[in-house]
């Protein structure tokens, strides 16, 4: 049966660039009435692991031949405001209401949209599990053949640096395991995600290795800049982030959240280089926080936000924090229009 499985997930990651957006613009594995292999056989059965591996191979094949692409050419799409009248909150919904007309219209006006409930107890569950069991394997000396950690060589400058990065502070890039791309990428789909985002983009889309992680952020308090991901990636880039918090955190409770700016940027603000390549300069931020004053949203797990590059944020690590936060995080490109450097996969 998982096999049988892979194989319909072969046969989808490989049929036609886009079919229609009302299906979700590619088909789904609902759509194909085959089971998805249980997380426990997942975890098990180390005769999936070359087919796994396999598959990542094709899903990043797949989504090099859509670079050439042209996209859609009503971009950026307009969209009515689902919120009119908010101003300095977050627009919210519960995960049942999640349509591509109020993602696209919050980030649009407001730049966020922050979905309740996007993951349930199980799929929570089986992320966490995946992130334990990828950090445990990348800790092994050796990773030739597993399923769990192989890392991709995307052949991109400066990877290693960047993944060594990432792993030193708890993360691990999650198509450095093409068993938990393979699992996360089906819960994302499975809750409607990716659909939504493929519908925007009016193209099947792609998540990429250097911006796609498992993250643990432990807690020692720090001054983290702010930033908007634009101002690192190219200027008609297409895209559309899924945050989701993996344990509770934010807000009152002592882990790390996101602080944000609750409205929506046109421009890629200033940058101070002297704090970073991508940090904004504090007094663009101060003055930004008079109109506009900076918000830090209380998370369960589960809960999720979704912004493009725009979006105004930073990790939150204010004196205090005692736990950690587990999240994951994806970044969707439309591979027509995809940040050249950045390694693709098809979703």
């Amino acid at each position: 049966m998982i096999k049988k499985w892979f194989l319909a997930l072969d046969n989808l990651v490989n049929r036609g660039k886009y079919l229609s957006v009302s299906n979700s613009g590619i088909g789904s594995f609902n759509d194909r009435n085959v089971d998805a292999p249980t997380h426990t056989q997942m975890m098990d059965d180390p005769s999936i692991d070359s087919v796994a591996i396999a598959d990542r191979d094709r899903r990043h094949a797949a989504a090099v031949e859509r670079l050439s692409d042209a996209g859609r050419a009503d971009w950026p799409p307009v969209y009515p405001d689902p919120f009119p009248g908010l101003s300095g909150a977050v627009p919210e919904i519960g995960a049942a209401d999640l349509t591509v007309d109020v993602v696209g219209g919050a980030v649009a006006h407001h730049g966020v949209l922050l979905i309740r409930g996007l993951f349930n107890a199980e799929q929570v569950a089986d992320t966490r599990a995946v992130q334990d069991r990828v950090k445990a394997a990348s800790l092994l000396d050796s990773h030739e053949g597993s399923g769990w950690y192989l890392p991709f060589d995307g052949k991109s400058r400066l990877e290693k640096a960047l993944r060594s990065r990432t792993e030193s502070r708890g993360g691990n890039w999650l198509a450095d395991s093409p068993l938990g791309l393979t699992k996360v990428m089906h819960i994302l789909e499975s809750v409607g995600v990716v659909g939504v985002i493929n519908e925007h983009f009016q193209e099947r889309s792609a998540i990429s290795l250097q911006k796609s992680t498992l993250r643990s952020v432990q807690p020692e308090p720090s001054d983290t800049g702010w930033h908007q991901d634009g101002s690192f990636l190219d200027d008609d880039v297409r895209s559309m982030n899924v945050w989701v918090a993996l344990s509770p955190c934010g807000g009152m409770i002592p882990a790390s959240g996101i602080e944000l700016i609750p409205r929506r940027f046109e421009d890629i603000l200033p940058v101070d280089t002297a704090l970073g390549v991508a940090t904004i300069s504090p007094d663009v931020i101060n003055e930004i926080k008079q109109q506009y004053p900076s918000l830090n949203p209380q998370f369960a797990a589960g809960d999720a936000l979704m912004f493009d590059e725009h979006f105004v944020h930073r990790t939150s690590l204010e004196p205090g924090i005692t736990e950690v936060r587990y999240a994951l995080e994806c970044w969707f490109f439309a591979p027509s229009h995809s940040a050249s450097n950045y390694v693709p996969f098809l979703a």
